[in-house]
């Protein structure tokens, strides 16, 4: 079924995007489709399903994190040791929202976020479906995009498993036909993507959603990346 799902959404895809322009990133973004794509997991956690087939408008998405340098420039009062300049910032979602705009981007929804972490045939991780230790960020000391962070995903960002969680602009509440109650569903908890180094595999899944709040960065370590509307 997975197969016949995923070989359907590529060659809409396909066709879709070949009548697409594809118009030139920003600095230090890459570009993603507009089309549909296959989102939420069969066999992960319950608020991953149903897997459905999801669509996004075309947008901008950075290549990396935005790091401890980068952050500083919009909050001069930012502090971090010397040897982390390129370390990706760990900030609050509210501080998160902030940069955002102020950089003439916005926190990316959940559909936008996975879209561009999987592409369109449902990988279970950025670079396909077996899981490579030698893929994902643990070591928060690499630089951005070095060779433990590669392959990129199917559009090329990078550190999108392991590093640090990922800011949505999201509040944690069910799929569409999701019947698996949660206390945590509504309007409290934000969603956080991409797992982090101190998480297992499990957690830098694709599909891996979870839950923290706002303002709450000492429990996991959570950071940036923003995507670019195209007008």
């Amino acid at each position: 079924m997975k197969f016949c799902i995923t070989l359907l959404t590529f060659l809409v895809h396909i066709l879709y995007v070949v009548g697409q322009e594809k118009p030139t990133p920003p600095e230090g973004m890459v570009f993603v489709p507009a089309g549909e794509f296959i989102m939420g997991s069969v066999y992960g956690d319950p608020d991953e399903r149903p897997q459905q087939i999801a669509s996004t408008k075309a947008y901008f998405i950075d290549k990396y994190e935005v790091s401890n340098t980068e952050f500083a420039k919009f909050d001069p009062t930012f502090k971090f040791p010397p040897e982390k300049k390129n370390n990706a910032a760990i900030v609050t979602w509210s501080k998160a929202d902030a940069y955002a705009k102020w950089a003439g981007k916005r926190l990316p929804t959940e559909k936008e976020w996975e879209k561009a972490a999987r592409g369109i045939d449902g990988r279970v991780f950025p670079w396909g479906d077996t899981y490579d230790n030698t893929y994902v960020v643990w070591d928060q000391k690499e630089t951005r995009g070095t060779s433990i962070a590669k392959p990129a995903s199917p559009y090329g960002c990078y550190d999108m498993a392991g590093s640090v969680w990922e800011w949505t602009s999201d509040w944690y509440k069910p799929y569409p036909g999701n019947t698996v109650p949660m206390e945590q569903y509504g309007e409290t908890y934000k969603v956080m993507r991409g797992g982090s180094n101190f998480n297992n595999h499990s957690f830098i899944r694709t599909s891996q959603r979870y839950y923290v709040l706002p303002e709450k960065i000492h429990v996991y370590p959570v950071g940036i990346r923003c995507v670019k509307d195209i007008d």
